[in-house]
């Protein structure tokens, strides 16, 4: 990848076409309920009565977050029952990241029955939760780096929900030719997966620093001040290293370099048992996988 300076960072720059994109025109709709709970994370007079109100607007869909709300993927401390239950005991942004990733499952779901396209919901999974173990030890938001980690690859996700089997095919060429992925997207779909999220978030209310993240968090970032999209950059490269990546690397990423990203404060506050944080992070996607 290019290196590019902090400074130099625009999502305009994603997004100069004029006109959509072919390969996103007449996309399957984001869910509403994701992108109004992204519009009220930003919002920070929003009430515990306000998030209810929304999610209770599709019962279905409530209880689906109340049985993931349960799973050991956010290790709640005790059962919650109820929808207002769940956001005075695990809090506003954590209820957000729990219907987020509920929404987004349930929006990725008719794909994943290809099993090359299972690996991409792996990695946004996995992305997600090294972001939030990287945000404490960087002293970062932990829910919105969640958050970030798992909605920096809408694009992609977007692409193969409109196009499963292509994108299936897009993966298995590029694994057996170890075809830099972003470049065969985009022979593919003139559009790759950066520049398609970029694009999908232009007219939602995402907040800016997540529109960042996902336009730019596979560049190789320039000087500091250290913030999210440098740290969901190493979550990626993180999840590569630990066997998460979307098509299987020839040469395995190495786990110690993206660690070596880290702010040196920051180092001695995360975890360098490569061993146990593959088996956390692959635990807590079976979880989901179960919920």
């Amino acid at each position: 990848m290019n290196s590019v300076k902090s400074e130099d960072l625009s999502v305009t720059d994603r997004t100069a076409a004029k006109e959509t994109p072919w390969a996103l025109d007449k996309l399957p709709p984001f869910p509403w309920i994701a992108t109004r709970l992204m519009q009220m994370y930003s919002e920070p007079e929003v009430s515990i009565s306000d998030i209810g109100r929304v999610i209770a607007m599709e019962p279905v869909f409530a209880a689906r977050v109340l049985q993931l709300a349960n799973s050991p993927l956010f290790a709640t401390r005790a059962e919650v029952k109820t929808l207002s239950h769940a956001i005075i005991l695990l809090g506003l942004k954590r209820v957000k990241s729990i219907t987020i990733t509920r929404a987004l499952g349930d929006y990725v779901a008719p794909a994943l029955k290809i099993e090359a396209l299972r690996a991409c919901w792996r990695n946004s999974l996995a992305a997600a939760i090294l972001s939030e173990r990287l945000a404490r030890a960087c002293k970062l938001d932990p829910d919105f780096a969640y958050l970030a980690g798992l909605m920096r690859d809408i694009g992609r996700l977007a692409l193969l929900v409109k196009y499963p089997e292509a994108y299936a095919n897009l993966l298995a060429v590029s694994q057996e030719n170890s075809y830099d992925l972003l470049a065969t997207e985009y022979d593919l779909f003139e559009v790759d997966h950066c520049q398609a999220g970029a694009w999908i978030v232009a007219d939602l209310p995402f907040p800016p620093e997540l529109r960042e993240v996902i336009a730019w968090h596979h560049e190789t970032l320039g000087p500091r001040p250290f913030r999210m999209v440098h740290l969901v950059h190493i979550a990626d490269r993180m999840a590569d290293a630990l066997g998460f990546a979307v098509v299987k690397p020839k040469e395995t990423p190495s786990f110690r370099e993206a660690l070596e990203l880290l702010p040196a404060e920051a180092r001695g506050r995360f975890s360098d048992d490569a061993d146990a944080l593959t088996a956390d992070v692959d635990s807590r996607i079976r979880d989901w996988a179960a919920s």
